[in-house]
Formats: structure tokens, sequence, C-alpha cells
């Protein structure tokens, strides 16, 4: 009688070790090109001729009174404005950046314009020029953003013009309530010294009147 083999069936093997995955990368930080760093140069040069339109000292004539008393809160308080209004700006200049690709967009630009300065100069030493469709994909891509990145950069153009407008306006609006500041001033000036005259006033009217007094009862002890 044959013997009959069992076959015994060997375990799944063990589930290897999943490695956990690398960690992302993190963004490689923009190299600013000469028009970007000129842009932004402008930026900052207009925001701070800006911000030195509010000087403490005119900011000071708003509050005479706060400013003689307690002049180093009167500044803390300038400063806390002035520092507020940079940090808005800047806050506000900064998401038009990421929104609009600012930086990046000026890059390209500065890409493309060298690329035709190049192509310029072989161009006029009579060297043979590359047909279109042989032109690399980069070189060709540029040329079709360069309307776009024109657009882009007037459109930021017309932002910065509202920023500066923008901030303009705000200080006219200082301006104008410290006016509206000195002008109440003025008001209670004028009444504090009325006040003053009327008991002045006040004096000499009730030193007539009991002088009148002891002479009328004087006139009448005589009768």
């Amino acid at each position: 009688m044959p013997s009959s083999t069992t076959s015994s069936e060997q375990p799944p093997p063990p589930p290897e070790h999943m490695s956990p995955s690398p960690p992302p990368q993190q963004p490689t930080p923009l190299t600013l090109g000469p028009r970007a760093t000129a842009f932004l140069k402008l930026y900052d040069d207009a925001l701070s001729h800006t911000l030195r339109a509010i000087s403490y000292k005119s900011f000071a004539a708003c509050f005479p009174t706060i400013a003689q008393s307690a002049p180093e809160s009167l500044r803390g308080m300038h400063q806390g404005l002035v520092g507020r209004l940079e940090g808005f700006a800047k806050n506000e200049f900064e998401t038009i950046l990421v929104e609009r690709n600012v930086v990046q967009n000026l890059n390209a630009l500065e890409d493309l314009i060298a690329d035709a300065k190049r192509r310029k100069a072989r161009a006029s030493g009579d060297e043979e020029v590359i047909a279109t469709h042989l032109l690399p994909a980069p070189a060709i891509l540029n040329a079709h953003l360069s309307p776009l990145l024109a657009s882009q950069q007037s459109q930021l153009n017309a932002k910065l013009q509202t920023v500066q407008s923008q901030n303009a306006s705000l200080a006219e609006k200082i301006v104008s309530q410290r006016n509206e500041i000195d002008s109440l001033l003025a008001s209670v000036e004028s009444v504090v010294r009325d006040l003053d005259g009327a008991v002045e006033l006040l004096e000499r009217e009730g030193v007539q009147l009991a002088r009148e007094a002891v002479g009328a009862e004087q006139v009448m002890e005589g009768v």
C-alpha cells in the first residue's frame, strides 16, 4: 500500500518593514534678479518716504498737552502708529507679490531680454538666424510669455500706484485730523478765556454789590 505524503503549507512571509517616506523638500528660495531687486527697493523707498511724512513733530502738534506732560508715552503712540502702518503696507505688498508671482515673472523677463540680446548680437554678426520652428522650447516659451509678463508688470505697477495713493490719502487724513484738533483746542481755549473774564466780572460786581449793601445798611441805621 503506497504511503501517503502530507504536504505542510509554509506560513506566509512576514510583511516587509516599510521605511518611512522622506520628508518633503523645502521650497528653494527665489533668487532676486536685477529688475526684481530694483522693484522691491523702489517700493521700500516709496513706503519710507511716505512714513517719514508722519513725523513725531507733526504728530505731537495734535496733542500739545500730552506732548508736554507725557512726551515718552506720546512718542510710543507715534512709533506704534507708524509701525502698524508700515506692517500693513508690507503685508499687503507681500500678498500681491505671491499672488501675482512677481519675482518669478520678473526673473523670466530677465531671461527673455537676455536671450533677445544674444540673438540680436548673433544676427548683427552676420550669423545664420535660426528659423522659428528650430528654436529650443525655452526660447519659444519665453517669446509667448513676453506679452503676459508685460501685462503682469503693468498690473503690478498699477497696484503699486494704488498703494502709494492710499498712503498719500492716509497722510492727508492725518493732517486733516490734526487741523481739526487744532481748531477744537482753539475753541476750547476761547471758551476758557471767556469763563475767566466772566469770573473776574462777577468778582468785581460782587465787591460793588457788597459796598452798596453796606452803604444801604448804614443809611437805614441812620434813619
